[in-house]
């Protein structure tokens, strides 16, 4: 029996230059269908057809079509042009395609219907993987198309090129599929660098056999290619005990003349593996297409079949540049134990705009376009590639530890394993905006559940309550003057969310009830935040007045001055100061925060490493990750190390930290690879406009229905306009939001 995995690998794999295989495959596959099929293609041209039903009179009311073209609605439609011009009398189209097309053409077949009278049949990929064992003629065709495609070895280097595109090397992007299976495959138990030299190990002998065996030298040497800057003994022991373990399951071991070889077993196992990966690469891309075709038509631009495959590329490529930049700056601030390096992430926008201006557009490809697909693939991915992305980025986080040191598991196991773990207001008040969303999208609260699932504590000042229910007053407030007419001042973030998930404004107030009532709010977010994310309140007051008198006061100062710029930014934006009192109130929390959990681990005696200290606030805020930098001028001595940590650094602890082997593996694939922090920005005035004019628009449709319709509109509007959407900006025009408008009724 043909193998499913094995057979929807091999159609997934070909190249175009492989069009010959596909001809032979198809014109088997359909001549059981179709006795009478002659195939026609020929390198001086075919007019179209590819093959065509005998038929005794020179009549040809049935063609046949065979492509490996990714645009196979371009393709289509080109051939049918054609056929209208040299074949007038053609019927039928069959046109037979590795593509998975499905119900995509439903639209494209009645185009066809209506503009050339031609009926259009398609056999796409899931056709062939149905038909792959219908006969013994079928399937021993379907076994010799799959030869060219299977094993991790020889004939599988096309398969590893596609694979890790932020890498260059094939070496390395084997080592990284070899790490990614290895990583998969293992049990959570198993050490990092037992992980990681077994996966190189495996990757550097994949094409051994025992007619082409590698010996002991060799593959050390191969190893000391892959990773040059470990030390050459420390590496050698660590392939030495690679070795060892495998051999006593997966590879042969010649002990006579110490050669290796992988074991038939294990060849077959991973061709299986790889065969499964590939599949999923598949799908990313796909998806990856239909993002960048979505977006492409809300932005108005008209893509090219050669313009949409760029765009497809560079989304990919974007999307691991980013994925395998995190990893190393994550790896850097551990093996480094800098606790500034974490705190550099680069926007996706910016790598983005990098990206185009290294290597300029061909095909006049929108950056915002790459740039909303890559975001919305990292905040809210498609459930079918969600674990897969994970997958990716964990290997690429291994992958940097591994070029980094031979030591990786000693490295992770300087981060904490447990600790407990202060909120800022930053991160907890979007908990009560991601209410407003469907529970897979909602990556603030699912980066706490794992924390929770972890062993880890998570916990609250009494401020942070207080700055939440205060919040929460300002909305209300705000809202009754907005009913009477003489709102005034910045609408407050929870109303500006509430607007923008596309409920009517009416039953803002009955969703506030949900965190607390009017009498008792900061009992009540209490004890709404201990029910829903087993959030406690406890101060660290005590602590902070167990610390120097100079130290409070310049943190405070340097919390001081940024909110002298926050207020610069408000005048300039026409909005007024924030009030001394408040301003006050706010800074005592921010200190609370960071001089208490300071002083928290000094009086624990916590100190282990830069990341072993079991204290930390987790913020997202960018001034608590300056002042440690600013602090040593300020007091003459070094300060104590910074308690901050952010919610990236969290993400990538938990994908593969000391904690990971305490999460199910249904939690580790629902972490985000990155935190939506769209919620959190300035909402732009375009949106709000944007949002009255859809709830006009969609007025007559089931409220249930018109909430998700402005949502994920208004979701599509601010990917496309980017950094304008984060400053709070207007950025859309007329014509886009005119677009938007039209087709949300199709959403």
């Amino acid at each position: 029996m043909t193998s499913y995995e094995g057979f929807r690998h091999a159609l997934t794999s070909i190249e175009g230059s492989q069009w010959r295989l596909f001809e032979r495959l198809a014109n088997v596959f359909l001549a059981e269908e179709f006795p009478s099929l002659r195939p026609m293609a020929a390198a001086a041209g075919d007019e179209g057809m590819d093959a065509r039903l005998f038929r005794p009179v020179d009549d040809d009311d049935v063609i046949l079509q065979f492509s490996l073209r990714k645009d196979w609605d371009q393709k289509i439609k080109e051939t049918c042009k054609r056929l209208h011009d040299t074949t007038p009398d053609a019927a039928v189209l069959i046109y037979a395609t590795n593509q998975v097309i499905g119900a995509a053409a439903n639209e494209l077949k009645k185009t066809v219907r209506r503009d050339y009278r031609v009926f259009l049949d398609i056999r796409d990929q899931e056709w062939f993987l149905t038909a792959r064992n219908r006969s013994a003629a079928v399937q021993a065709e379907a076994e010799q198309f799959m030869e060219p495609f299977e094993g991790g070895g020889r004939g599988n280097v096309t398969a590893l090129e596609r694979q890790a595109q932020a890498l260059d090397d094939l070496e390395a992007k084997a080592a990284f599929v070899y790490l990614g299976l290895q990583w998969q495959d293992d049990t959570r138990d198993k050490g990092l660098t037992k992980v990681c030299f077994d996966a190189v190990v495996r990757s550097v002998m994949r094409d051994t056999d025992p007619e082409h065996r590698m010996t002991r030298a060799e593959v050390r040497s191969h190893v000391a290619k892959l990773l040059p800057g470990q030390h050459p003994a420390t590496r050698d022991q660590a392939v030495d005990g690679a070795l060892r373990r495998l051999s006593k399951v997966y590879i042969r071991h010649y002990q006579k003349i110490d050669e290796f070889c992988l074991t038939w077993d294990e060849r077959k196992r991973l061709a299986e593996r790889l065969a499964q990966v590939e599949a999923l690469d598949g799908t990313l891309d796909r998806e990856v297409r239909a993002m960048v075709i979505r977006f492409a038509e809300e932005d108005g631009m008209a893509l090219s079949g050669e313009g949409l495959q760029e765009a497809v590329i560079r989304s990919r490529s974007v999307l691991e540049r980013v994925l395998l930049d995190r990893g190393e700056l994550f790896a850097e601030a551990v093996i480094k134990e800098r606790q500034d390096a974490f705190a550099r992430f680069e926007d996706v926008e910016a790598i983005v705009y990098t990206d185009f201006a290294v290597n300029p557009s061909k095909t006049l490809v929108e950056p915002r376009v790459v740039a909303a697909v890559v975001v919305s693939l990292m905040i809210d991915p498609p459930e079918d590639v969600r674990g897969y992305l994970r997958s990716l980025a964990d290997t690429y986080t291994l992958f940097a530890f591994m070029r980094e040191t031979p030591d990786v598991q000693s490295a992770v196991v300087k981060i904490f394993s447990e600790g407990d773990i202060w909120l800022d207001a930053s991160v907890v008040l979007p908990l009560f905006a991601e209410d407003l969303l469907d529970p897979a999208s909602r990556t603030h609260g699912l980066m706490l559940h794992a924390v929770r699932e972890a062993g880890l504590r998570l916990y609250v000042t009494p401020g942070v309550v207080e700055e939440v229910a205060t919040h929460v007053t300002r909305s209300r407030g705000y809202y009754s003057a907005l009913s009477r007419g003489d709102a005034y001042g910045a609408e407050p973030f929870l109303l500006s969310v509430f607007k923008l998930s596309g409920r009517s404004t009416q039953d803002f107030e009955s969703w506030l009830e949900t965190f607390c009532g009017h009498a008792r709010q900061f009992d009540d977010i209490a004890d709404y935040l201990e029910e829903e994310f087993g959030i406690h309140v406890q101060p660290l007051q005590e602590f902070v007045d167990q610390a120097p008198q100079d130290l409070v006061a310049q943190i405070g100062e340097i919390w001081h001055e940024a909110r002298d710029r926050k207020d610069d930014r408000r005048e300039k934006a026409g909005l007024p100061r924030m009030d001394a009192g408040t301003r006050a109130l706010l800074v005592g929390h921010d200190v609370e925060n960071y001089v208490g959990v300071q002083m928290r681990r000094e009086a624990r005696g916590e100190r282990r490493s830069a990341f072993g200290f079991k204290s930390w606030w987790l913020t997202l805020d960018g001034t608590a990750f300056r002042v440690a930098s600013e602090l040593a001028d300020r007091l003459g001595r070094r300060p104590p190390p910074s308690p901050a940590i952010s919610p990236d650094f969290m993400l990538h602890y938990l994908g593969v930290g000391p904690a990971r082997s305490r999460l199910s593996r249904k939690t580790e694939e629902a972490l985000p690879l990155m935190l939506n922090m769209r919620i959190l920005d300035v909402v732009p005035k375009d949106l709000l406009d944007l949002s009255d004019a859809l709830r006009k628009e969609l007025a007559d449709l089931p409220p249930r229905v018109i909430r998700r319709k402005i949502r994920d509109t208004l979701d599509q509007a601010r990917l496309l306009m980017g950094d304008r959407a984060q400053a709070g900006e207007e950025g859309l025009t007329e014509d886009v939001k005119q677009r938007l408008v039209a087709e949300a009724r199709n959403r």
